[in-house]
């Protein structure tokens, strides 16, 4: 009994944060919500010159449709200069950038990069620019065409943002874990807008965000970072106070994992490179000169991650006791099934069902803002079971695993992609 109280008396602390967490993020965005629809109607009237990298590494599947969606950018083609660099491919992908180049010469070239790593890549890219913006696609991943001169549209408008991250959502999901994604990757759009608009973005994601060309003159270039570049950037750029914002206009489409064990292994990648990242900046932590972003978002999310392995652990925990005491009363007076009823009679009031309730309450609120501040509508309502039913039990694996893996500093392994060879 102690040890059930002490549990969850644990438990209060998680869920009034994450109540708290919710509500500021609400505020945040209905506070803001003129300003967020103001922002669909703005026009591009310049068009700066533009370099998107194209990092690849055995891509031969997706590069040719990534370059397509590039090529059919609204966007004029002596401003737009694509580097396809390949990063060591084992099959065709550094012939069929060839053959992209050779057909449009002058606005895609494509290099070879020996040094593994994505960073490595990138910054090969990053070298040969000479444009006045930069960003990077991955080689799987596509865009719309208006999409650039969305994004163009925000650094017109305040001259002091650095970065603008799109609006990403999983590109024809098919498999449940996809749909699955698909769901998760709706949160990520509410997310986004409204750490955009609390200065508090956490990272900037590798496909299609753009960033002024200034900014890797003040802050460098991109780094390993744990096999997660683009959330380290972003630490620094918030470390040198570098404005971040959103467009939930600008839509990009990835191909999400197909497998479970794919996602586990991004999942356990991105969570690990958080969580190192994180203490590699440290000093970031609490500091009111970096604003929300240091004194609220980042150090609630490296919170979030512990105390997310331990809410999971709890649910388990609550499921098991319900189901040991159910199999001791069978065996004590036998199986008696019957209907069940619904009376609100017998309703579960506790404080602690009641929070839980309310949360899941403002979650599906989340789901339905983030279905509906982009112009993508896939099939909601039958992807939506699918994020219930299985993520659940992928989250304190993927935690649980970064966590340790963390505390034991076991060896990282690069990873360009996470959907080669079944992963």
């Amino acid at each position: 009994m102690i040890v059930e109280h002490i549990i969850q008396g644990l438990m209060y602390p998680f869920l009034f944060l994450s109540m708290y967490f919710q509500i500021l993020l609400l505020t945040s965005f209905f506070e803001n919500k003129k300003k967020i629809k103001s922002e669909e109607s703005r026009t591009v009237t310049s068009y700066p010159s533009v370099t998107v990298a194209v990092p690849c590494w055995n891509e031969e599947k997706t590069l040719g449709s990534t370059l397509d969606s590039l090529l059919s950018l609204d966007y004029p083609k002596g401003k737009l200069k694509i580097y396809v660099v390949d990063n060591n491919s084992t099959d065709r992908t550094y012939a069929i950038g060839e053959v992209y180049a050779y057909n449009n010469p002058g606005v895609i070239e494509v290099h070879k990069e020996i040094k593994q790593g994505k960073h490595h890549a990138v910054n090969l890219a990053l070298e040969l620019s000479k444009s006045d913006f930069f960003g990077c696609l991955d080689a799987d991943s596509s865009v719309i065409p208006s999409t650039l001169k969305t994004i163009i549209s925000y650094f017109e408008a305040d001259e002091h943002t650095m970065a603008v991250t799109p609006c990403i959502h999983i590109r024809s999901p098919k498999t449940l874990i996809q749909r699955m994604q698909a769901i998760e990757y709706l949160m990520g759009v509410f997310l986004r807008k409204a750490y955009g608009e609390l200065d508090a973005i956490q990272v900037t994601p590798g496909p299609f965000s753009i960033f002024r060309s200034e900014v890797f003159k003040k802050i460098g270039g991109y780094k390993k970072a744990h096999n997660t570049e683009d959330f380290e950037i972003t630490l620094r750029m918030h470390k040198a106070r570098l404005k971040i914002v959103n467009s939930h206009k600008a839509l990009v489409y990835t191909v999400g994992p197909s497998t479970p064990r794919g996602f586990f292994y991004q999942r356990l990648r991105w969570a690990r490179g958080f969580l190192e990242n994180a203490l590699d900046y440290k000093e970031l932590f609490f500091k009111k000169k970096y604003g929300n972003f240091g004194m609220f978002t980042l150090p609630m999310a490296f919170m979030f991650v512990f105390y997310g392995l331990y809410a999971a652990i709890f649910s388990v925990y609550t499921f098991g006791s319900m189901v040991f005491d159910t199999a001791k009363r069978w065996l004590a007076v036998g199986i008696h099934p019957h209907i069940p009823t619904f009376d609100l009679f017998y309703f579960n009031t506790t404080v602690m069902s009641f929070i839980v309730m309310v949360m899941l309450s403002m979650l599906l609120f989340v789901f339905y803002i983030g279905n509906t501040l982009s112009d993508d509508r896939q099939e909601f309502y039958r992807n939506f079971p699918m994020f219930f039913l299985l993520y659940p039990f992928f989250v304190p694996v993927f935690l649980g695993r970064a966590i340790f893996d963390t505390l034991t500093n076991r060896k990282n392994n690069w990873v360009l992609q996470d959907t080669k060879a079944g992963i």
